[in-house]
């Protein structure tokens, strides 16, 4: 078999086993209280993760660090780096539209933020399930065989097809999670792990949910329009957005290309890590 077709397929495995695992687990989420549906999406969909990688890991005769999973004394300050991204991205984009379309914001006064800080905390290994899923074996598998420009395109397109999987629209798939996912294998490839991309993922999620909320969880500020807007204004506003995300895929493809330029100068080739 051609090593480029097994090296995708070999990515595609891990991803589908690990989707398997989630449909499998998905069926004990009654096991928990429905207000804890996130953090058994998250626990669960982490031990179904961790299994495909114990799996993979027996196939192969490879270790954590060779999937880029082993804990490192610069893990935490990788994860607070990628956090601290995350929440300047994700603030710097949305208070943009925010100044841009005149949507009101105003303080939840039935928020509480010591319960917004417990349940914002499940995006934590909802993040860090779908990093293991996609930036890790599958991205060190695809970036050996193609180069990082063609795995990002496959992974931008696999993460966004799971997420159509998943229910959700396919143009919010495309422009969301596919154009995001640029940057998570970016800061993945990058920092040699996935500290720094379940930071950034968890930081932009968090900032989400603090302004306007994300489906079924209270936020702490509310993101409106006004009583009169037009429907000229919200279709300006929703075009706007896509902007922003269209902004956001130049400058993750801009970047790739200048880390791609920078490892062939020092190393020859571009490889995890």
């Amino acid at each position: 078999m051609h090593p480029k077709l097994l090296a995708f397929l070999k990515a595609l495995g891990f991803i589908a086993l690990y989707f398997v695992f989630g449909i499998f687990f998905s069926y004990f989420k009654h096991l928990f209280p429905p207000q804890f549906e996130r953090y058994a999406q998250g626990i669960l969909g982490t031990i179904g993760v961790l299994m495909t990688v114990f799996i993979f890991l027996r196939v192969e005769k490879k270790t954590l660090k060779d999937y880029g999973l082993n804990w490192e004394s610069t893990s935490l300050k990788k994860f607070s780096l990628g956090l601290g991204l995350g929440i300047v991205l994700a603030l710097v984009m949305m208070l943009s539209q925010v100044f841009y379309s005149g949507l009101e914001v105003s303080l939840n006064e039935s928020a509480q933020l010591p319960s917004f800080l417990f349940w914002v905390c499940a995006f934590i290994p909802l993040a860090y399930m779908e990093e293991v899923a996609f930036r890790s074996y599958p991205m060190i598998q695809l970036n050996r065989a193609f180069g990082l420009r063609i795995t990002q395109v496959i992974l931008a397109i696999l993460f966004a097809v799971y997420h159509m999987m998943m229910g959700w629209d396919t143009q919010i798939a495309l422009l969301g999670p596919g154009i995001w996912a640029w940057a998570y294998a970016l800061t993945a490839i990058s920092s040699g792990g996935i500290a720094l991309p379940t930071g950034l993922h968890f930081g932009l999620n968090a900032v989400q949910a603090f302004l306007g909320g994300k489906k079924g969880m209270e936020p702490i500020w509310n993101l409106d329009y006004p009583a009169d807007v037009s429907e000229a204004a919200m279709l300006a506003n929703e075009n706007y957005g896509i902007g922003i995300q269209i902004v956001l895929l130049i400058v993750s493809v801009a970047a790739t290309e200048w880390y791609i330029r920078r490892k062939k100068t020092t190393e020859g080739n571009v490889y995890y890590g």
